[in-house]
C-alpha cells in the first residue's frame, strides 16, 4: 500500500508546519519570507489537523483488520504523527 505511506510521510511534512506554524505565532517575526509563512500556516493550521485525524484513524484501522503490517509502513512516522495529534487536540480544546 504505497499511497498510506505517502499519506503517513505528507501528514508528517503537514505536521511539521503544524509545529513550524506555532512557534512562528509565539514568537514576532519579520514579514521577510511573508509568502513561505502564508504556505506552512495553510499547511500547518487548515491541512494538517484534518489529515492527521484521517491517517492515524486509517492505519489503527487497517492495523486492526489486518491489512497492512505495522513494520511496512514507517512506525516511527505514524507514532510521531500520533503524538503531534495529542498536542493538536491539547491546543484546540
Amino acid at each position: 500500500m504505497n499511497w498510506l505511506r505517502f499519506l503517513l510521510k505528507f501528514s508528517f511534512i503537514c505536521n511539521c508546519c503544524y509545529l513550524i506554524g506555532f512557534i512562528i505565532r509565539i514568537t514576532d517575526y519579520k514579514d521577510s519570507l511573508e509568502g513561505l509563512i502564508k504556505h506552512i500556516l495553510v499547511l500547518g493550521y487548515i491541512v494538517a489537523p484534518l489529515l492527521n485525524i484521517i491517517t492515524c484513524l486509517l492505519v489503527v484501522i487497517l492495523l486492526l483488520a489486518r491489512k497492512i503490517k505495522w513494520w511496512e509502513n514507517h512506525p516511527y512516522i505514524f507514532i510521531l504523527n500520533v503524538i503531534i495529534l495529542l498536542i493538536q487536540l491539547e491546543l484546540f480544546i
